[in-house]
């Protein structure tokens, strides 16, 4: 079994801006809600191409995600044939090992996995992305000190993706699938992503 897939990402959720679960603390909230949006620009499972498919993930875990017991929603694109699906669900579950697979012990319910239609938008440091029917999600990248480039978080010990990420914030963010939440001007971060297992 073998996979390597990249493209880009962001991700949502109610703690206040920055995130303090990447530094392993404590929900700025009762809870941690937060949404995981990938598009993959180029890349394969076992000789299945998955580039330009979406993956978006729905998570609500405990106050410390550490702490494991989360309950997720997967959701794949629905222009993936079988084979792809089958291929997109295992790379984006962890099923299929890489780095992802290291998120897998925390997981306590996997309320669903379905196909649905799934865009996703980028530009000039905005992104959006959709789930048909469940989820709408956005984020703004934030400028840095020099007031030019984006803040970036290079090392935080805790994350759905292994590259440095920049620092954004949620606007207009809404879940109603197999829980609801809604929320807006909270965290987000933007990243470049690439998985190999």
């Amino acid at each position: 079994m073998s996979f390597s897939v990249e493209g880009d990402y962001f991700e949502v959720c109610n703690c206040e801006v920055s995130c303090n679960c990447v530094w392993l603390g404590t929900a700025t909230n009762d809870n941690c809600d937060v949404l995981l949006a990938w598009h993959v620009t180029s890349g394969s499972k076992d000789g299945v191409d998955l580039s330009g498919l979406n993956a978006v993930m729905a998570v609500h875990s405990p106050k410390r995600m550490t702490d494991g017991g989360w309950k997720v929603a997967l959701y794949l694109d629905d222009r993936a044939s079988a084979e792809q699906s089958e291929a997109l669900g295992a790379v984006f579950s962890g099923g299929a090992g890489g780095y992802l697979a290291g998120l897998g012990p925390l997981i306590g319910e996997v309320a669903g996995v379905q196909p649905a239609a799934i865009t996703f938008e980028k530009s000039d440091g905005s992104l959006h992305a959709e789930v048909a029917g469940a989820l709408s999600m956005s984020s703004d990248q934030l400028v840095g000190m020099d007031g030019q480039e984006p803040a970036v978080i290079t090392n935080a010990p805790f994350g759905a993706v292994t590259q440095p990420v920049r620092q954004a914030r949620a606007k207009d963010v809404s879940y109603h699938g197999h829980w609801s939440a809604d929320f807006s001007g909270t965290n987000s971060f933007v990243t470049d992503f690439r998985y190999e297992g």
